[in-house]
């Protein structure tokens, strides 16, 4: 399935969205409004601060606000594709004026109750890589579902100025760096994270999108990797895009020439969705078989649970849940010095399925999706870990789960649409169950001990001399 901005969003029905920040807002505007309209008749953009002459003109149709909204409304209702509504043309600053607070609620609330969405840019940056807001800046609705938070990376490596950075003063005052200074990307993290920068205007009660543009070169892309992490802490998920050309030169352009603005028509190729992917432990059950709670057995200096939770953590999934049951209080002590959530399975006796609802109702409706690791399979590693995060993260793959040969092997990696059907499970199955309504994305693997579990004593005595053989 292609990964649309619609689908990495997941905007799954219509919003009121706000696009904010530089780099690339009009561009997303229009590919978001595209994408909608594969299942919508009609897409609405707007903008509560102002837009170029050609930004308007761009959509399937044009209407201007004159000031009755009900006149307003009839007209955008008699319309269908992406339509673009503006205020009256600004001669002094030679734009399209936008819409006021009031006249965007109303549209907003008849827009709703019909099912339309309502995309509106609301921030200005003069068509450049990086902005830091003034004071009246953003103009972001109280009223919007969703924000997306617009960053350029072509202005890395580059000094600070006003060629790559609208309101370069106020970028430095935020960055703590000073004018044409090298930005980094660590210069940049502070500003989108920033209470006075990204953070700025965001309404509590909106999901937070961070969109990394203008990443065409490695070394761009590189960059939005690791800014990824940081910022998943502050918004809810970052999504990285590239134009699939190189970007002008900065001398070939007169200084006035907008760095990114001219080319808005130009879709966006999106290369990774990063969201945060939890990190779930099964260690529930009684180990009756075995006769000892296998999650607890010691291998190479640390109970079996202990090593998978401190994998997961390593591995940078969070939250990382312990799911414990007939031995939780022991399972629970052993894990006790890692930062890790420990849910307590009442049901565990019902089977493996109690455990995936009691995780998946703890992790809630935040996260794009959970790795489920079994404590029992010690050869589970952190480079595997990291490959299906990284594997997750450039299509959004519903189920993946490791290839071993002809063999189909944990841990399995789960993408949160499948968490409806996780919930329905009943008895002792686990999510293989599903597997029939979302076929895994294979991710082959060379490690041919992955699939060794500990099913019996003889398996645990062979598991210690694997150990000390490799020693």
């Amino acid at each position: 399935m292609k990964l649309t901005l619609l689908r990495a969003l997941r905007l799954s029905s219509p919003a009121v969205i706000a696009i904010v920040g530089a780099g690339g807002k009009t561009t997303t505007l229009y590919q978001l409004g595209r994408d909608y309209l594969q299942d919508h008749s009609l897409v609405l953009l707007t903008t509560s601060t102002h837009l170029g002459y050609d930004q308007a003109l761009a959509a399937d149709h044009h209407l201007i606000h004159q000031g009755n909204m009900d006149e307003t409304l009839k007209e955008i209702h008699s319309r269908q594709g992406l339509i673009c509504l503006t205020g009256e043309w600004d001669a002094q600053t030679q734009r399209w004026r936008g819409l006021g607070l009031s006249a965007l609620r109303q549209l907003a609330q008849d827009l709703r109750e019909k099912g339309i969405p309502l995309l509106i840019e609301a921030d200005g940056a003069r068509g450049r890589s990086l902005k830091a807001p003034a004071d009246h800046e953003p103009a972001i609705p109280p009223f919007c579902d969703r924000v997306i938070l617009v960053a350029g990376l072509a202005a890395i490596g580059k000094p600070l100025s006003q060629e790559w950075v609208h309101r370069p003063q106020r970028f430095a005052e935020l960055s703590d760096i000073s004018m044409d200074e090298i930005i980094t990307t660590e210069t940049v993290r502070r500003v989108l994270v920033h209470p006075l920068g990204g953070r700025k205007g965001i309404p509590a009660t909106a999901t937070s999108h961070v969109l990394l543009t203008q990443a065409e070169t490695a070394e761009t892309e590189a960059a939005a990797n690791k800014l990824s992490f940081h910022l998943l802490q502050q918004f809810d998920s970052v999504v990285v895009a590239a134009k699939g050309r190189p970007l002008p030169s900065p001398s070939a352009a007169p200084p006035e020439m907008p760095c990114v603005e001219a080319g808005f028509r130009d879709p966006f190729h999106l290369l990774a969705v990063h969201e945060a992917i939890a990190g779930v432990i099964l260690a529930a059950g009684a180990s009756s078989r075995f006769g000892q709670p296998k999650p607890l057995l010691i291998w190479r200096g640390e109970t079996l649970v202990h090593r998978a939770a401190r994998l997961a953590l390593e591995a940078e999934l969070r939250p990382v849940l312990v799911v414990c049951g007939a031995e939780g209080d022991k399972v629970a002590a052993a894990v006790a010095d890692l930062p890790v959530q420990v849910v307590q399975n009442k049901d565990w006796q019902s089977g493996q399925s109690t455990s995936i609802r009691a995780a998946l109702h703890a992790l809630g409706d935040k996260g794009g999706g959970a790795i489920f690791l079994l404590a029992d399979q010690p050869f589970i590693s952190l480079p595997l870990l990291r490959a299906l995060v990284e594997s997750h993260a450039q299509n959004l793959a519903p189920v993946i789960a490791p290839l071993v040969g002809d063999k189909r092997t944990n841990p399995v990696l789960f993408d949160r649409q499948t968490f409806a059907d996780l919930l329905r499970l009943e008895g002792d199955v686990g999510g293989r169950a599903i597997f029939g309504n979302y076929p895994p994305q294979w991710l082959y693997w060379h490690d041919q001990k992955l699939p060794f579990d500990l099913d019996t004593p003889h398996d645990y005595r062979k598991l210690l001399e694997m150990s000390e053989e490799h020693e």
